[in-house]
């Protein structure tokens, strides 16, 4: 038997040491958080999961070199196959690991499903197509090519004697994983060794990212069920707009106390008494999508996430209220699985997404700016109902910023940002400068109802994180890696004269709720006290500007409790 071992060992011993190479990411992430005070439980976890897949791969081997011998070509295919398989799983997660400090998540995947071909490109361009990763990617493939090489000639000049020892020394090693095969819990040890190969985790992410995302038209059919009851509604006010942000941090506002003018125009508004700013406002998840399943949903981030589309849902509640929904969007309704943006508009009366609307006279990897937008408010204003609720749906300052604004709104460049250095300095005026677009943008939506009976509340789905607390990123990750920046947004509710005076009690709540602890997942709450509806599932302890407001609520991020200060 030792001898076969030995045999197996000769022929096929560089394959093992190549995927044992390409399966060491766990360990190699713990090692990227030298510095975290993670590092000691991260390296654990990953030697344990290192141990348990070596086992497996051990296994995997030995069977195919012993059950193919007399179908080598078969055998040739499946050893390719699997190194295939491997070389792609590690690029990808030293990629994330060198990006992001982690390896593949369902969260990346889930991420990937819902987007679009503009979106994909930006993505590529910011963290792929630079010189720096495709520099790693190359080392990483020549290291690897020369280590097989180096590891074929040791092989060669094995002798008997040697691998006889190496073959004692391995089974030796792997004798816990079978005592614990025998003695103990065959599901453990296999799922030890398959959650321990970076092959099968990221299948296994793969298939729980496609899973978790669901079926669109399931979704969207169930969606349309009126789930809540409508208990009150004296709803009377013609135009409540939600306008939903991208990627903007309040951290980076003027109007929050950022020392470069980003704002301007807010900041004038805010001083007539039109905007009503909310001092403690998170994001209740670190991406778009994440973030849009609970805005505008009874779903809660600590509760029933899971479940969100079976939750009341604004547009259902609001339409059934006499209102005439509208979903305004410059966000894509085209990703690999469908997204959310075509989800919450299929739930309304109205949907117009610039994308499918100039399809056929433009690059689909192009994205337009913000103010394509404008016209189409003007449009649907012109024919508006009796009572009116629009969702606006913006692209803010996602990534890649320098595209998000016209050259004309270039005010700030790297000469006014602290930061280490220049390329820093430069992506840090970029995004300021679309800071800037978007104050912009969100005046001329105000504009456009300063003559009617209107309220507008804007938030963005999450924040951004741009060379802060001394990382050198930008962009948002996972919430297990994530920072204040990526959830600290802007909450602003602006008011036309009109409404300011019909409404006073409601003014003076707004004036009073500034410094409330608050996370979009409970918004449904607020939209709804402000409009005067009511459902079985309101709770006046979740709206922001009732005087029933639980001020002691925690709001958990990344498993702790958040506190602005």
């Amino acid at each position: 038997m030792l001898n076969k071992f030995e045999k197996f060992l000769r022929e096929d011993g560089w394959l093992i040491f190549l995927l044992l190479i390409l399966n060491s990411t766990p360990i190699i992430m713990a090692f990227s958080h030298t510095e975290d005070i993670l590092f000691k439980s991260l390296l654990i976890d990953g030697v344990i999961e290192f141990y348990f897949g070596a086992f497996l791969i051990l296994i995997f081997c030995a069977a195919v070199n012993f059950g193919l011998k007399k179908f080598p070509r078969v055998k040739f295919f499946l050893q390719i196959l699997i190194l295939l398989g491997f070389s792609i799983s590690f690029v990808i997660d030293i990629f994330l690991i060198q990006t992001f400090g982690i390896t593949l998540h369902t969260h990346f995947i889930e991420i990937a499903l819902g987007t679009n071909p503009a979106t994909f490109k930006e993505f590529l361009l910011n963290y792929i197509l630079n010189f720096k990763i495709i520099l790693i990617i190359v080392l990483v493939i020549l290291i690897l090519r020369a280590m097989i090489i180096k590891f074929r000639e040791w092989q060669n000049k094995f002798s008997d004697e040697t691998l006889q020892k190496i073959s004692r020394h391995t089974l030796i090693i792997c004798l816990p994983a079978v005592l614990i095969l025998i003695f103990g819990s065959s599901d453990f040890i296999l799922a030890a060794a398959l959650n321990g190969t970076i092959f099968y985790r990221n299948l296994d992410n793969s298939y729980t990212a496609v899973k978790n995302y669901g079926s669109e038209p399931e979704i969207i059919a169930e969606m349309k069920k009126p789930h809540e009851k409508i208990i009150f509604d004296n709803s009377k006010i013609p135009y409540v707009i939600l306008v939903l942000g991208e990627s903007e941090t309040r951290n980076h506002m003027q109007l929050y106390g950022y020392n470069l003018e980003t704002t301007p125009l807010a900041v004038e508004r805010y001083g007539r008494g039109e905007i009503f700013k909310f001092n403690d406002v998170i994001a209740c998840a670190n991406d778009t999508s994440a973030a849009m399943k609970l805005i505008f949903t009874f779903a809660e981030k600590d509760t029933d996430s899971e479940n969100w589309y079976k939750a009341g849902n604004i547009f259902d509640i609001v339409r059934r209220a006499g209102y005439r929904t509208v979903w305004i969007s410059n966000q894509s309704p085209v990703g690999w699985l469908g997204n959310l943006d075509k989800i919450c508009a299929e739930c309304c009366d109205e949907e117009y997404f610039n994308d499918v609307a100039k399809r056929n006279d433009k690059n689909i990897f192009s994205r337009d700016l913000d103010n394509v937008l404008l016209p189409v408010i003007d449009d649907f204003i012109s024919r508006a109902h009796e009572k009116n609720f629009y969702c606006v749906h913006l692209y803010g300052s996602h990534p890649t910023y320098i595209e998000r604004y016209p050259q004309n709104f270039s005010k700030f460049t790297a000469a006014d940002e602290d930061k280490p250095d220049d390329l820093s300095k430069k992506i840090t005026a970029e995004y300021d400068n679309a800071i800037l677009y978007t104050d912009f943008i969100l005046d001329e939506i105000f504009k456009r109802f300063e003559d009617k009976n209107a309220l507008i509340i804007y938030i963005s789905d999450h924040g951004e994180e741009v060379f802060e607390d001394g990382k050198n990123f930008a962009g948002h990750s996972p919430e297990n890696l994530g920072n204040r920046s990526m959830i600290e947004i802007p909450m602003l509710v602006w008011t036309s004269k009109s409404f300011r005076e019909m409404y006073p009690e409601k003014i003076a709540a707004l004036k009073n709720s500034a410094d409330n602890p608050y996370r979009t997942d409970l918004i449904i709450h607020t939209i709804l006290d402000l409009m005067d509806i009511q459902t079985e599932n309101f709770d006046a302890a979740k709206s922001i500007v009732n005087e029933k407001f639980d001020k002691n609520r925690p709001r958990i991020y990344n498993n702790k409790p958040y506190n602005k200060n």
